[in-house]
């Protein structure tokens, strides 16, 4: 499916808004599953308002009711039995708490039921392994959080897996009649599986942010997770709360838009610290036309000591400095011409530029390109176009605006 890359990331989870011009939002857990790996988060059919009082007054934004443990091992039950664990506590919630609703489940029937009594977010580990999930939470305009999954729920390895599982997921979704706008991605952090391992899970982490390439808000689920028991060396999910919260310092820095958790209040000021420290995406925009960084190697005044210090000429210490950090932008709103031109004044230069095969063919709307090149490429390529006609001077601005935030 073609369609345009969005550089700021905007989405709606039940009524909440998540995304780069958003506070990083908070998921509350409610288990309902005596099977669940933490027996710690597991909730009684009675205690379930107080519960959920508690957790929306400690600062939840959205609570996810999950009826089915995912936890490796745990024994298969009936789509009944979901339904009778589920409801009583949906229904309570739903009647009783401006919080929004969402329901972990793989099944379309749980899904629609769970829709019609309250809930306004589908948590679906299973990546729509059921053919009818997307349709479901189409019909009632709901949200969808999509989590990493092909055969089994979580069996995907590595975020060069993950990713493009995501990409087909989302694109099935919105031709399923799901609007982007009310999707997110999880890419399924946990031992789901017995080969993914605690180094699966700690590089998943590490690359989190990659995760923004396919546009959508990104769901951090590592709370407590076997993973973190590993590294600290503790079996029991009830003492890893601190490996819990560093984890989610690292995802939140990393561009997580939304953290699911067991603990809210002692999460929310480690999400709030971690969202203060992060850098905000290097981005330049204005009439009609944003510029991003989408890839960085190599800082300038960083290159610049290291030349220093093997004694490099101050001449070629500025030249090898813009040729030793290589960048990737994503340019969007652009005109066929305008991306063809881009195209070859980066050939030129030695970059590269890849644009749609639809600007070979004068397509009229706005389209975009991804610019590969050295600092000085891209550089010496900006101030060409700023000297031509149409947009293209708004483009070159744009792009030494984005280069110039990238060394602070």
């Amino acid at each position: 499916m073609m369609r345009a890359f969005d550089l700021t990331i905007e989405g709606t989870l039940c009524r909440l808004k998540v995304g780069d011009l958003h506070p990083v939002g908070l998921m509350a857990v409610i288990n309902l599953s005596e099977e669940s790996f933490y027996k710690g988060s597991v909730a009684t059919p009675d205690h379930i308002l107080s519960l959920g009082s508690r957790l929306a007054e400690e600062g939840a934004d959205l609570i996810d009711l999950g009826a089915v443990s995912t936890a490796p091992g745990s024994p298969p039950i009936s789509e009944e039995k979901e339904m009778d664990r589920l409801f009583p506590a949906l229904n309570e919630l739903a009647d009783n708490l401006e919080v929004g609703i969402s329901v972990d489940t793989s099944r379309s029937r749980v899904a629609r039921a769970a829709l019609c009594a309250g809930a306004t977010c589908i948590n679906d580990v299973s990546c729509l392994a059921d053919p009818l999930m997307a349709r479901v939470v189409a019909d009632h305009q709901a949200s969808l959080i999509l989590m990493a999954s092909r055969r089994r729920p979580g069996d995907l390895l590595s975020l060069n897996r993950i990713i493009p599982r995501l990409g087909q997921a989302l694109d099935e979704a919105e031709a399923a009649g799901i609007e982007r706008e009310r999707m997110a991605v999880d890419p399924g952090i946990g031992r789901w599986i017995p080969e993914k391992t605690a180094d699966c899970d700690l590089a998943i982490l590490e690359g989190f942010r990659r995760l923004r390439v396919l546009g959508r808000p990104m769901v951090a689920a590592l709370s407590r997770k076997s993973f973190i028991g590993t590294v600290l060396g503790e079996a029991d999910p009830g003492g890893r709360l601190a490996g819990s919260l560093a984890a989610t310092a690292v995802a939140v820095y990393n561009g997580a838009h939304l953290v699911r958790t067991h603990d809210v209040a002692a999460t929310l000021p480690i999400i709030r610290m971690a969202e203060a420290i992060r850098a905000v995406p290097c981005q330049a925009g204005g009439q009609g036309i944003e510029v991003e960084l989408l890839g960085s190697l190599g800082n300038q005044a960083d290159l610049s000591e290291a030349l220093r210090q093997v004694a490099v000429g101050e001449g070629g210490e500025r030249y090898l400095c813009l040729k030793g950090a290589f960048r990737i932008l994503s340019v969007q709103g652009i005109s066929a011409m305008e991306a063809v031109i881009i195209k070859q004044e980066m050939l030129a230069r030695g970059g590269d530029a890849a644009i749609p095969r639809k600007a070979l063919r004068c397509d009229p709307s706005p389209m975009g390109t991804l610019i590969f090149g050295t600092v000085a490429q891209i550089s010496s390529m900006a101030r060409k176009l700023k000297e031509q006609p149409f947009n293209l001077p708004v483009i070159g601005e744009h792009i030494e605006t984005v280069l110039k935030s990238i060394e602070g």
